[in-house]
């Protein structure tokens, strides 16, 4: 992967990011079993999936501005979703923060929101499926399953919410992502070594780190339940770092 491809695969893996962890957010308020309370401080941090969408958008079109002429532009049609999902996350905090409508029409807006995110997810996918990309199929799924879950639990934790069996589901589904990218990342590690044997050494430093990094980051998430201990936000904040890297690093390494 050339130089001039991280910006804009750190624009993808951030969206990514966005739109998992709002599928696990858009889940658990539907499900009702946030009090007032606790969804009152759910939606003030609700804002930062715009933010990190935004800055995906804003990072993506000032690279292709500069780089117009030597980048290879990837799937244009994930922009359209991402802008879309950024116009519904923000008619949605405007609703529920002003009250307008009914209580059935701002679900409906969440439902439309995660059927939104599903298709984009599908879109990316499908994009990447075509055009026989294994390692991009391998950073959606750990960006979206494993990336947006860990960045759900830790908004989830700083919103103080009490509904405890997601402090061992999440991380369980979350280490269950990590185990099957493991997999994937390690099955042509044999290869990597092989090309370090002609002087090719960034694909097999990428993989090592990216492994690495998602070791630590599960490691960390995990910790809770080995202690049997609440989620401290702090070390979630850390696993979400390394898991951002650990994305990055796997896109570099294929």
């Amino acid at each position: 992967m050339q130089w001039n491809d991280w910006p804009i695969v750190l624009s993808d893996v951030l969206a990514q990011f966005a739109i998992g962890a709002f599928i696990i957010i858009g889940g658990v308020m539907l499900s009702g079993k946030l009090c007032f309370g606790q969804h009152d401080r759910v939606m003030k941090l609700l804002p930062l999936i715009s933010w990190l969408l935004i800055a995906s958008l804003l990072i993506r079109e000032a690279t292709l501005m500069i780089m117009q002429s030597s980048i290879n532009v990837a799937n244009s049609g994930a922009v359209v979703f991402v802008l879309v999902f950024v116009a519904l996350t923000l008619i949605y905090s405007l609703c529920e923060n002003r009250l307008l409508g009914k209580e059935s029409t701002r679900k409906s807006i969440v439902v439309i929101m995660l059927l939104w995110s599903i298709a984009y997810i599908i879109n990316i996918l499908s994009f990447s499926a075509n055009y026989g990309n294994v390692g991009n199929v391998t950073t959606i799924i750990f960006s979206v399953g494993f990336g947006g879950t860990l960045l759900a639990h830790a908004m989830l934790v700083k919103a103080q919410h009490k509904v405890d069996p997601l402090n061992i589901t999440l991380p369980i589904f979350g280490a269950f992502i990590a185990v099957v990218v493991l997999i994937v990342a390690s099955l042509d590690v044999e290869t990597l070594i092989g090309q370090t044997h002609h002087d090719i050494l960034l694909p097999f430093i990428w993989r090592v780190i990216s492994i690495g990094c998602l070791l630590i980051a599960t490691g960390l998430w995990l910790m809770a339940l080995f202690t049997k201990t609440k989620p401290v936000l702090a070390m979630l904040a850390c696993a979400c770092t390394l898991a951002l890297i650990a994305s990055l690093t796997v896109s570099g390494s294929f």
